[in-house]
């Protein structure tokens, strides 16, 4: 007889199935069939006579990839099965080669010990095919039990006036008993005008949980407000951690489940994050996580295989580069567990409002070493971000204020390295392409950061209004196109291609933008308004034309630009100004922020600004 104790096996992950709630056509993305297969439920199913399903998919397959920097030597495979089947269980190795672990006739409740080697350091997975009808229940995957507790999590989910959205997303929460049991609080911070309570539907949606789910109702402090919120409320529990969710997502509530299991076998405390889908083209991968070039302090691919990929083509089966380590800086908030325990040390998000929170909190917490994660298999959908206005309406104030703030406390660079020259540049791209609005209120982002980071606080709340002021001078504001004498729209430019192009169309750009403005009257029919398509509105298109209606991003509206030499001079000149003392001022305002960065986002800053709402 073996001394050897038995080994008492913890799930780490269940095989779930697409229901209703999940974005239709994602199918593939669970599981792939061949033959007559039928969901029964999210986890069972049938198969006829001779079919073949196949979890060799994104979220049918078990990532051990992810799983490399645990202890975690050995799985095992678990599922119940009425009838027979033929299982192969198949992994791939670090270079994405698939090659097959076992094979193996199935029925009852049976269960598969795998010891884990480089044969499956990439993905695992498995086939059955069924020689008659057989019913696949309950398959899991199961590691042996770690010394730590099961985790426990605290939602905080902060909503802006998306009372359909939110609503939705308390009710899928609660869908899955499981998920549920291991959720101790929901804390929704409310900050919009059209509060959930009043929707029709709010009371169904919260009936499950009871007094475990909290609504705070607050001033708009934006997403770094509303998740501070939830990240402070979530220490008063017994929760280990929270997870961020944004408001306006489709969640696979398995995802939780994932995460938790994550966190339970890792040496230390990281953050888990999840990827983003699209909610636009649902089987496509949107962000896999994010990494920043630190030369230029902008996001950048995690790798050029990764944007856009369509995991129901391109599986864990198909593609080489999931199997490889693919390592992020932060994870979006979109969807990202911390643990309590990194807040009580390090503090929740700075009060930047909106944009790069996520970024700074992910920097912050590596440098005291609290790596960032992000789980294949726990994903949301989520409408991208190339979807939205935000360099064109009062975000892009936030895009480059906070941009310069992470940059301060973070950067290597004793000047920010590439970081200014970047923003100058962009500058000079705004004016070009007539955007006038987003040039002012960057000249204003950049006065704010050379005034001292106390303007983060005391600004919280007024520069949202500040900025919309200064589109509104500026007259960038969205318009709705039928409000206006539009004829139709008329031939683009094409894009140049190739340096010499380039040069040539920047020329004529240039020559264009030195003559003399036209005078401004409202478009009349006798008059052709050329109407760009938000992906046309490019320098090399905007440079050529004294005015044009660009859409915007949804394409419902879209903001009227013309060309005013006078106003592109004066923007152009504030610009260099600014980014010449920011370069100057540098090393004395990283000294400042870095300074001030732990009391900016302490409990008692936040409680402050709480009590003021």
């Amino acid at each position: 007889m073996s001394d050897r104790p038995e080994t008492t096996w913890r799930t780490v992950q269940r095989i779930v199935l697409p229901d209703d709630a999940v974005p239709p056509g994602t199918q593939d993305l669970y599981v792939r069939a061949e033959g007559e297969v039928e969901i029964l439920g999210r986890t069972s199913l049938r198969l006829a006579a001779n079919a073949r399903v196949s979890f060799g998919t994104y979220f049918g397959g078990f990532p051990r990839v992810a799983w490399t920097e645990t202890a975690v030597d050995r799985l095992r495979l678990s599922l119940r099965i009425d009838g027979a089947v033929r299982i192969r269980v198949l992994g791939t190795d670090a270079g994405g080669t698939v090659r097959e672990l076992a094979d193996r006739v199935a029925s009852g409740d049976w269960a598969f010990d795998l010891p884990l080697d480089e044969r499956s350091a990439g993905w695992i997975w498995f086939e059955a095919e069924a020689t008659e009808s057989a019913v696949l229940h309950d398959a899991r995957w199961s590691a042996p039990e770690p010394t730590r507790p099961d985790a426990t999590v605290s939602i905080a989910i902060t909503t802006f006036n998306r009372a359909d959205d939110c609503v939705s997303l308390i009710a899928r929460l609660a869908s899955d008993p499981t998920v549920k049991d291991r959720i101790l609080q929901v804390v929704v911070a409310d900050q919009g005008t059209q509060r959930i309570r009043s929707h029709p539907g709010f009371a169904e949606a919260a009936a499950p949980w009871g007094d475990e789910l909290r609504v705070i109702e607050q001033d708009n402090l934006g997403g770094s407000g509303g998740f501070s919120r939830g990240m402070l409320e979530a220490g008063r529990t017994a929760a280990s951690h929270v997870l961020l969710l944004d408001d306006d997502v489709n969640l696979e509530p398995e995802s939780i489940m994932r995460m938790l299991a994550r966190v339970e076998h890792a040496p230390d405390e990281p953050l888990i994050g999840a990827h983003m889908l699209r909610l636009t083209e649902p089987t496509r991968l949107h962000s896999w996580g994010e990494r920043l070039d630190r030369r230029r302090f902008w996001w950048e691919p995690v790798h050029p295989e990764l944007a856009g990929l369509d995991l129901a083509v391109a599986g864990p089966d198909r593609l080489p580069i999931l199997s490889e380590p693919c390592p992020v800086d932060f994870n979006g908030w979109w969807m990202c567990l911390i643990p309590v325990s990194v807040i009580q040390t390090e503090g929740a998000s700075l009060p930047l409002f909106i944009k790069w929170d996520d970024a700074e909190y992910g920097l912050r917490a590596a440098e005291n070493g609290h790596a960032t994660i992000t789980l294949p298999g726990a994903a949301l959908w989520h409408v991208p971000w190339t979807a939205k206005d935000d360099g064109l309406d009062w975000q892009a104030y936030y895009q480059l204020r906070n941009r310069l703030v992470a940059a301060l406390i973070h950067s290597p660079h004793r000047r920010g390295g590439s970081l200014l020259r970047d923003v100058l540049a962009l500058d000079v791209n705004h004016v070009l392409c007539l955007q006038y609005g987003s040039a002012a209120v960057r000249r204003l982002a950049m006065r704010d950061v050379l005034g001292g980071p106390e303007h983060l606080v005391t600004g919280l709340r007024s520069a949202p209004g500040r900025v919309r002021s200064v589109l509104a001078e500026e007259g960038q504001t969205l318009k709705n196109r039928d409000g206006l004498s539009v004829a139709e729209t008329v031939s683009l430019p094409v894009a140049p291609r190739g340096a010499a192009a380039s040069a040539g169309r920047l020329l004529r750009v240039l020559s264009h933008q030195l003559r003399r403005s036209p005078r401004a009257t409202e478009p009349t029919p006798e008059r052709t308004l050329i109407v760009l398509r938000r992906e046309h509105g490019k320098w090399w298109s905007l440079g050529l034309v004294d005015e044009a209606f660009l859409q915007s991003a949804a394409g419902v509206s879209g903001f009227l630009l013309r060309r005013d030499r006078r106003a592109a001079a004066r923007h152009l000149l504030g610009a260099g100004r600014a980014v010449l003392e920011l370069w100057w001022k540098w090393p004395a305002l990283a000294r400042r922020y870095r300074a001030d960065a732990r009391s900016l986002s302490s409990a008692e800053t936040w409680s402050s600004v709480f009590d003021d709402s």
